[in-house]
């Protein structure tokens, strides 16, 4: 087994050992008659290596910052136009060019014979609820809602009906959406117990079954 080095491998940790290293050796060496140029180069060395590694780590904390500040602006995005896009979506009124122009999902317009059982025979929607943030619920929607970048709706349908009650009310619509996640806002003076249940919807807006609830509660 190899030896543990007596330099430690992290950033921080190298930086307090050779800050002390650097404050000590002056003394010993010189009454152990080190040659003096070698104590120098390690003095120079520590000074060079403070200011680079504070630097580094400014940068870092400026790099971290901005990602987070970037991140948020970016789902601030996506909540504020799925909404929209899911309206625009189910508008008569919108047109396949629109559609391009705006950069969202065309229908596929071939015909494809779609039985009025084909909705209800397919398993319902599963649900996956972020409730971290405050005042919003995220519901991850699909056949696999814990990995976006893999829940393609089943083919022929146009999207999801979300319901919602709150407290143990009765069920109340919230919204129609195309694509996975889909926001809830809330404007609430006191926690708020929630429960989901979503339906799959065909492109003639008939609705599938029920799935099954999830749960969370919202705080203000």
């Amino acid at each position: 087994m190899p030896k543990k080095d007596y330099i430690p491998y992290s950033d921080a940790e190298f930086d307090e050992w050779f800050r002390n290293f650097a404050a000590n050796i002056s003394a010993i060496a010189t009454r152990l008659e080190i040659p003096p140029a070698m104590i120098t180069a390690v003095t120079t060395a520590y000074a060079n290596w403070q200011p680079g590694y504070a630097a580094q780590q400014t940068a870092k904390n400026a790099h971290q910052a901005a990602t987070e500040i970037k991140d948020e602006l970016r789902d601030t995005g996506k909540e504020v136009v799925r909404p929209l896009v899911g309206i625009l979506q189910a508008h008569p009124g919108l047109t396949d060019g629109e559609r391009k122009i705006l950069g969202i999902t065309v229908p596929d317009r071939k015909p494809t014979p779609a039985s009025p059982d084909y909705v209800a025979s397919l398993p319902p929607p599963l649900l996956l609820l972020d409730w971290s943030g405050r005042g919003l619920v995220v519901v991850h929607f699909g056949v696999n809602p814990s990995n976006e970048k893999n829940n393609a709706k089943p083919p022929g349908l146009f999207g999801a009906q979300i319901w919602c009650r709150q407290d143990g009310k009765d069920w109340e619509y919230v919204a129609v959406d195309t694509n996975s996640p889909y926001t809830h806002n809330f404007s609430i003076t006191k926690p708020a117990s929630v429960e989901y249940r979503a339906q799959w919807l065909d492109k003639q807006m008939r609705p599938g079954v029920f799935s099954e609830t999830a749960k969370c509660t919202v705080t203000p």
